[in-house]
């Protein structure tokens, strides 16, 4: 009866071996389908999007700045671009814990454009939608003036990709990327902030990279 009672552990250890090895298959086969399936990336950003790209034409795309202004705009791209513009560098931080070092940015201020639409005194935010009228977050005006803050039409020396906000997208630094709306075709100037899409489940409404 001996050898029954010694047999017993080699068949356990034998249906361990079995269903590790079926767990380890199970793992490498995924991470061959993943890696098959890829994670897109775009000038070395993840591509993350609750929406749809929306369709951009040069000929019919307005850039709408309404609320609190003396003068409600509606600039055409055109025209957009040839508003005075400046170009930065600077990184790009998500809030899943990758970055991007040294994207290269051309745009125009926030001040410009508010400064044409004339801000009125009790204006103390600025909210900024996206073209598929899903996706919106805001920013204090402070913030929006600060001086690495900008809505920006082309990086790394080239028009923005779809995927990265083509016609225009809002760039802000120090703060996370959920705060940085891609194509935005409207700006509205109010008394208090509004929510922005993440935070209204959880994110922090300041978005700061750092304390």
């Amino acid at each position: 009866m001996k050898p029954e009672k010694d047999s017993e552990p080699i068949l356990s250890r034998r249906r361990f071996l079995l269903l590790l090895g079926f767990l380890l298959g199970t793992i490498i086969a995924g991470l061959g389908y993943l890696k098959q399936i890829g994670i897109k990336t775009v000038n070395k950003f993840r591509i993350r999007s609750i929406e749809q790209n929306p369709v951009f034409d040069p000929d019919t795309w307005k850039l709408t700045i309404d609320g609190l202004v003396n003068m409600p705009l509606n600039i055409g791209y055109d025209d957009l671009l040839r508003l005075e513009s400046e170009e930065q560098i600077s990184d790009f931080h998500c809030v899943e814990g990758w970055s991007v070092d040294g994207v290269k940015w051309r745009g125009v201020r926030l001040k410009i454009l508010f400064d044409k639409a004339g801000v009125k005194p009790e204006a103390g935010f600025a909210t900024f939608y996206s073209a598929s009228g899903i996706y919106s977050d805001s920013l204090s005006i402070k913030e929006s003036l600060e001086p690495d803050v900008m809505l920006a039409y082309m990086m790394n020396d080239e028009p923005l990709p779809e995927e990265q906000g083509l016609p225009l997208r809002l760039v802000m630094p120090r703060m996370f990327g959920y705060k940085n709306v891609k194509w935005v075709n409207r700006i509205t100037l109010t008394k208090t902030q509004e929510t922005g899409y993440w935070e209204r489940f959880g994110y922090r409404v300041d978005g700061v990279t750092y304390p």
